[in-house]
């Protein structure tokens, strides 16, 4: 008698064929000869055929499978190489008789076996981390086959497999005893029943379809892409080939895929939705469906597994999953369905649900006869984003401070919805939750609170009430009640008073108010970013029971990238493909909009650190004093010429100052040029200097000026770049060697009747990465335009300032003297301010042209903040900083490029360092693609990096000199993580 649930006694072993009888089907049914390698597989045998012929795959079906599905299967592979996709399947191979599957007899059963192309590249499982790129390729990989699969039909589509979702329920209610450990048990059984609940309302609108049903990260092929990430190419394993729901494969995706990283469930799941709705638009239903079907294929697989790997202790493929289910289960329970369903719904561009939508709806029935739950008045709004103006001087990081800081404002409102600075937290990879999601009522501890509205307590825990108003829910936090679940209350009830805070709460005592859109919702009072829209829907603005607004405004950073897109040029570029908002600063950290902080390791325009008090203050004081133009006298600006001259070597002692870095390069040109009386300037190759008219000729960087060679005008004489690491001269007498080609442009320059005005260059190669110039290179090149009456520029605009550690000045390291210096940048910690240093002579020469004037350089408010870094630096030891800590840093980094082969060399010294990342230690190919990719990376785990170089494939490392060890170690574990696990 057929038992009621077609999957009791399951029980389906792989077919027990040898290598060698394998090679004897291939060769003698299908005339395929060639070596022959077991390819892992549950329940029927695969073995990879290599051949003259090419690869092959000889599949051996479990006699337990009917014909036609093997024909059915067939018959889609078939039917999906005709479509042109963007990715390989494979195809069957007929016999020399045309037959696509031959009958094959052992031991008295039947087996049935087939010959397809084998299907190149490695499973995306083999990838490790998945980049959001590749997770949503994944989904146009699913979209794309379901797709071409619509019009597919055929008898063998109509089957009973346990891999078929609309059958998940029975599989695991017939084959869940096979579980032993009672706990995993009860969870495959609790996954399954939460998921048939929600599934059951919807089941009859959700598309039907031919699917692979399979499309797991094991038959999901990839390939590297250009920037080595592993990228989809091809689809394999069309055994589970049934008639199914249409999402399906996305649901199967989404399950395999959390293996690899089950914190990140739901961020998995939506690129994926996102890859496949981009292509074919999910229905309300499927949407509604998705996570309750990944939770469904959840307990199927987990069970399923340790039933085969109990059935077949030898399958090796089988043994190798084994406890994977169990791991990828309790990522998924992690997530709330109803926060799943509303995440993707936003991501999506949907919006709340319909269920979401009437909470919202209740509450504002509900408000006007809510009452407030204090007796004081509301006060005003805080803001405690990262905008406030309440938090200063990184306060937020100390929780007494904090408290102390937030208390002196009062009775005040605390915002719904703002993603809150003082629940940030500096060197983490994973955000902490900072969203806020509901109102804080800042009160002394123990005011009394009374019910806003009338309701049953449903929670009663330390320091929380939970009210259901009758369908909707109010959390009630930092409460202090005696009433137990089950207690009604009307509206003006005494529920308790306000709770103290602990010490390590960096808010003052506050009632916490949050509306739920269902009373059971287990909701957080703080969301991770990543997870807040989903937990916004879910819990509406309490505004409406305050009778006031207190949302803070919803920041979008996407909606802020394209608002620049339409106002901004182009080529004014950002960092990064999805650019956070970045709105605060302090020290060597940034601080986006959602509260997340970010080590900053490429800001070298804030020296001193992000939001420096003294600078802040000496423009604040200045600013309300007097700023105008230099043609007046104040003692700021001679004080800072003062201060510049006392740094320099003897001999330089004349200050212009300017207001940039190109400013100050394109009056250092016009001061050689002017002295000389001559026009022709060398300068080096890969090297960059501003983006003045002037500027940009002199500037040889490929990235920033990739036409420099064709429009280069005559006078300007690039000469090799003198790098020791990839350029043509390397070992103890490269600086000799590359200073031949100075000599070379100046007997060009000779040669055509013309005189050398000047050499501009860096004292170390900024642009290129950090990488020092060969030992003597610049004491030979000086001297060399020196002998044909040409003066030196020492740009510093990026190496100056104490940021090499060991020296004040890059051409220190040199051990030379120029004849002008300019600097920027650091100068006003990120205010604009620059100078030119010099010799009275030249500056005198340069006079007899006319007076020079620059609007904003040297006005009160830049010198004041130039005084500012200059007091700084001094006081707080930074260049030693620099000097210690890039130390450590350049050691850590020394020690990825013993272990990771990508890495081929670490450049510079204090806090202006360069990681170059290679595809080829021999070749020095460099890794451009990989770098932006790990760029990207590594924001997503919080540290803010960007590549340099021509070939853009140098990490350049330059923080603020206030980085300190612990944040050192961070970075550089950091990018060790990126490395090992993927990008």
């Amino acid at each position: 008698m057929k038992p009621e649930n077609p999957f009791e006694g399951l029980a389906l072993r792989c077919p027990e064929f040898t290598p060698d009888e394998a090679g004897r089907i291939a060769r003698e049914l299908f005339g395929i000869d060639g070596t022959v390698k077991e390819l892992g597989s549950n329940q029927d045998r695969n073995y990879r055929i290599d051949s003259a012929e090419g690869r092959f795959v000889l599949k051996i079906a479990n006699p337990g499978w009917e014909r036609v599905a093997l024909e059915a299967q067939n018959a889609a592979m078939l039917h999906l190489a005709s479509r042109n996709l963007p990715f390989d399947v494979p195809v069957p191979r007929a016999a020399p008789g045309g037959e696509l599957i031959i009958a094959v007899e052992r031991d008295g059963a039947r087996y049935d076996a087939r010959l397809v192309s084998y299907v190149e590249g490695e499973p995306l499982q083999a990838a490790g981390h998945c980049s959001a790129a590749a997770l949503r390729a994944v989904g146009r990989l699913a979209s794309e086959t379901v797709r071409a699969l619509a019009d597919f039909s055929h008898a063998g589509l109509e089957r009973t497999i346990q891999w078929d979702l609309k059958q998940a329920g029975e599989v695991v209610a017939a084959l869940a005893h096979v579980v032993t450990d009672l706990d995993h048990r009860t969870q495959a059984v609790r996954m399954m029943a939460q998921a048939e609940a929600l599934l059951e309302p919807l089941r009859a609108e959700l598309p039907v379809q031919a699917v692979h049903s399979d499309c797991t990260d094991y038959n999901v092929m990839a390939a590297p892409d250009r920037a080595g990430r592993a990228m989809p190419t091809g689809l394999i394993d069309f055994g589970d080939l049934v008639s199914s729901y249409r999402i399906s494969d996305i649901a199967t995706a989404v399950q395999s895929l959390v293996l690899n990283d089950p914190t990140h469930a739901l961020e998995i799941a939506t690129e994926i939705a996102r890859g496949f709705d981009g292509a074919t638009k999910l229905t309300d239903a499927e949407l509604a469906a998705l996570w309750p079907l990944v939770l469904a294929r959840a307990a199927v697989c987990a069970i399923c597994e340790e039933q085969q790997a109990v059935l077949e202790p030898e399958n090796v493929y089988a043994q190798t999953f084994l406890g994977d289910g169990w791991l990828i289960a309790d990522g998924l329970e992690a997530i709330p369905p109803e926060l799943a369903h509303e995440a993707l719904r936003a991501a999506l561009g949907r919006g709340p649900s319909a269920a979401s939508r009437a909470a919202a709806a209740c509450l504002a029935d509900l408000a006007p006869r809510a009452v407030l739950p204090l007796a004081a008045p509301l006060g005003e709004l805080l803001d405690l984003s990262s905008r406030s103006e309440l938090l200063q001087d990184g306060c937020w990081l100390d929780p007494t401070e904090a408290r102390a800081a937030i208390a002196a404002a009062g009775t005040a409102v605390g915002r719904f919805g703002e993603g809150r600075l003082v629940h940030a937290v500096p060197n983490r990879r994973e955000p902490p939750p900072s969203v806020h999601l509901g109102i804080d009522l800042f009160a002394a501890a123990g005011s009394p609170i009374a019910a806003p509205l009338a309701g049953t307590v449903v929670v009663s825990g330390t320091r929380e009430l939970v009210l259901d108003l009758g369908g909707l829910g109010l959390r009630l936090a930092g409460i202090a009640s005696p009433l137990v679940v089950g207690s009604t209350v009307a509206a003006g009830d005494a529920l308790g008073t306000v709770a103290s805070t602990s010490p390590e709460d960096p808010l003052p005592a506050h009632l916490h108010l949050q509306v739920l859109a269902d009373p059971a919702l287990a909701a957080p009072g703080l969301a991770v970013p990543a997870h807040a829209a989903g937990w916004r829907a879910l819990c509406p603005d309490p505004s409406p029971l305050l009778g006031r607004e207190c949302a803070a405004p919803l920041d979008d950073p996407a909606r802020l990238a394209a608002r620049r897109d339409a106002v901004v040029a182009s080529v004014q570029e950002h960092y990064f493909s999805e650019p956070p908002e970045i709105e605060r600063g302090w020290r060597h950290h940034l601080y986006d909009t959602d509260g997340r902080a970010y080590l900053d390791g490429v800001n070298n325009v804030a020296i001193l650190g992000h939001s420096h008090p003294g600078v802040a203050a000496a423009v604040a004081r200045q600013l309300r004093l007097l700023n105008t133009n230099s043609r007046f006298h104040y003692d700021a600006l001679v004080q800072l010429s003062e201060r510049l001259v006392a740094r320099t070597p003897a001999g330089l002692d004349t200050v212009f100052l300017v207001g940039s870095g190109s400013e100050a390069n394109d009056l250092a040109l016009r001061l050689v040029r002017c002295f000389t009386g001559c026009r022709d300037v060398i300068t080096i190759q890969s090297a960059y200097h501003g983006w003045t008219a002037a500027t940009d000729e002199v500037s040889t960087a490929l990235y920033d000026n990739p036409l420099s060679a064709e429009k280069r005008p005559p006078w300007v004489h690039p000469v090799e770049s003198p790098n020791a690491y990839r350029g043509e001269h390397r070992g103890s007498d490269a600086g000799q060697r590359y200073a031949a080609d100075v000599d070379r442009a100046l007997a060009e320059i000779r040669a055509a009747g013309n005189g050398v005005a000047g050499l501009i260059a860096e004292a170390l190669y900024g642009n290129a990465g950090g990488v020092p110039l060969p030992a003597g290179y610049l004491e030979l090149v000086y001297a060399a335009v020196r002998a044909d009456g040409g003066l030196c520029i020492a740009d510093e605009v990026q190496v100056g300032y104490g940021r090499l550690g060991e020296f004040f000045w890059g051409f220190e390291q040199q051990g030379v003297v120029p004849d002008v210096i300019t600097i920027a940048k650091a100068t006003g910690n990120g205010f604009p301010v620059g100078a030119v240093i010099t010799t009275r002579a030249i500056a005198e020469r340069f006079a007899r042209e006319g007076s020079f004037f620059s609007s904003t350089g040297g006005s009160p408010a830049s010198c004041a903040a130039a005084l500012a870094v200059l007091d700084a630096l001094e006081r707080e030891g930074l260049q030693e900083n620099a000097r210690r800590v890039g130390a450590h840093l350049r050691r850590r980094l020394e020690e990825l490029c013993e272990r990771h082969p990508i890495c081929g060399a670490v450049h510079g010294m204090g806090l202006y360092l360069g990681l170059e990342l290679v595809r080829d230690r021999t070749t020095l190919e460099p890794a451009g693609d990989e770098t932006y990719a790990i760029c990207e990376r590594l924001r997503e785990l919080g540290v803010i990096m960007q590549p340099t170089s021509d070939g853009m494939n140098v990490l350049k490392i330059k923080p603020p000199l206030c980085l300190d060890v612990s944040s050192a170690d961070f970075l550089a574990d950091t990018i060790d993580h990126v490395l090992s696990t993927g990008w």
